[in-house]
């Protein structure tokens, strides 16, 4: 039965590469918005001693509100930019209670394209000489509205540290603006840096819980943790299983050696230290999942899986860094939010290790273990190419509905992983009475380990 396994990975491949193919016909494209087409989005970051509000503003509103018919010209905005912020500045104002804060224009208006039309972007910051934003935020904006009271303003708040608010994506709306109503308040009642901590710890759980990519990446270098790379005549193999305790170290080093790779560029990225373009990183989170899945295969080299681990863990760090600066916070808020978005990211990444470890090695001392291990790693390569697709074309994959499907119902589809490892190992165990007999490998094999007994051939 264990020489029929490696007759599996041809069909397989085969079979990867046609879905890959359709894929290439099936992907749309979608695109993004920031908020609905014919209006002004205005997106707030309370800090622990500022309020910061980024405005984007629909041309056709600044041109009704002031008069000024620009073209999409930035060296006519900059013509008329100390006008339009005397503009802004007399019509927007944030306050504390009753103490107005006092504004400071952080970034000069520009143009740039929202939903596909031109609008002006630019952001004031609000403080009250440094000294703590405690109590209700109220923002009172009249801009445009003035002039056109049924313009909509969307007011959306990016973060809110001290109040525990953060969120991953776009921004929370927390109100509409026009129609005679001019003022909003941030209703803020519990305030302390603790609940921002506790809410990024919450945030980077969250993140692996819902980051298919992440997860699948995860999976693929686990499902290698109860094999051992080993040398035979045709190059390396995967041979199984080792001790129980063997495989548990395995899964720990890698785990270790994926969180050290993300935590360097987490830490870089988020601090400013060094950037990266969004959809390269994106396409190569992707990448790493392929190297991985390829890896659990056939084995690359002995112990690869860290090194995969590590080197594409610095990948990952640099797409988890793109939460916390989407958050938007001051420089020791941000320093914080670090810390516990990592210890977030790995109580994630143990509960998944908790969960899915015992099975891999449970399944591990059966004969359909190889053969598992092939499929999962061909499913996650699908995804994977999927996914690459679509990143390149702007689109969204058409596996979008499974992953979305396996996000809502995360304990049903458990369920059917426990399900079909019980099968498996139940039609394929090996009997104890006979298992040196029946796995004793095909060829002559050369563990990583001197020091440990040859394991019984995978594949």
């Amino acid at each position: 039965m264990l020489s029929a396994v490696p007759r599996l990975t041809r069909p397989l491949l085969l079979g990867i590469a046609a879905v890959f193919a359709a894929l290439l016909v099936l992907v749309p494209a979608t695109g993004a918005s920031a908020h609905p087409a014919g209006s002004t989005g205005v997106f707030v970051t309370v800090h622990s001693d500022a309020v910061e509000v980024k405005m984007q503003i629909q041309k056709a509103g600044f041109v009704a509100a002031t008069g000024y018919d620009l073209d999409t010209d930035q060296a006519e905005l900059d013509a008329v930019a100390d006008n339009l912020m005397s503009f802004i500045l007399n019509r927007v104002t944030v306050s504390v209670g009753s103490t107005k804060l006092a504004p400071t224009v952080t970034e000069t208006p520009e143009f740039v394209t929202v939903n596909g039309e031109d609008s002006i972007e630019t952001t004031i910051r609000f403080a009250d000489g440094g000294r703590p934003i405690d109590g209700a935020v109220t923002l009172d904006y009249d801009f445009i509205l003035d002039v056109v009271p049924s313009h909509q303003v969307y007011v959306a708040l990016v973060s809110d540290w001290n109040n525990g608010q953060v969120a991953e994506g776009d921004p929370e709306v927390v109100g509409v603006l026009g129609g005679g109503v001019t003022e909003i308040t941030l209703d803020r009642a519990q305030q302390t840096p603790l609940h921002g901590f506790f809410s990024v710890v919450w945030l980077g759980m969250l993140h692996i819980a819902e980051g298919t990519d992440h997860l699948l990446f995860l999976t693929t270098l686990l499902i290698v943790a109860p094999s051992l790379a080993a040398r035979s005549r045709r190059g390396f193999r995967w041979t199984q299983p080792i001790p129980t305790k063997r495989a548990v170290l395995r899964a720990a080093l890698i785990i270790t050696s994926f969180t050290v790779g993300h935590l360097i560029t987490l830490a870089l990225v988020s601090l400013g230290v060094v950037s990266f373009p969004t959809k390269p990183v994106e396409i190569l989170v992707a990448v790493s999942i392929v190297v991985a899945a390829v890896h659990a295969i056939k084995p690359l080299m002995p112990r690869g899986e860290l090194l995969i681990a590590g080197v594409f863990g610095l990948v990952h760090g640099t797409a988890f860094a793109t939460t916390i600066l989407d958050l938007n916070l001051a420089f020791g808020e941000k320093l914080v939010a670090i810390l516990g978005f990592n210890i977030g990211v790995e109580l994630a990444q143990l509960c998944a290790a908790v969960l899915v470890l015992p099975l891999l090695i449970w399944l591990s001392h059966a004969r359909a273990y190889p053969a598992f291990r092939t499929v999962i790693a061909g499913l996650a390569i699908v995804a994977a190419s999927a996914w690459i697709i679509a990143i390149s074309l702007d689109g969204t994959t058409v596996l979008q509905p499974v992953f979305d499907g396996i996000a809502r119902f995360p304990v049903v589809w458990y369920l059917v992983l426990v399900a079909v490892v019980a099968a498996l190992w139940y039609v394929t165990r090996i009997p104890s009475e006979r298992g040196e007999a029946d796995a004793a490998p095909a060829v002559v094999a050369e563990p990583e380990s001197s020091s440990e007994p040859t394991p019984v051939s995978g594949r």
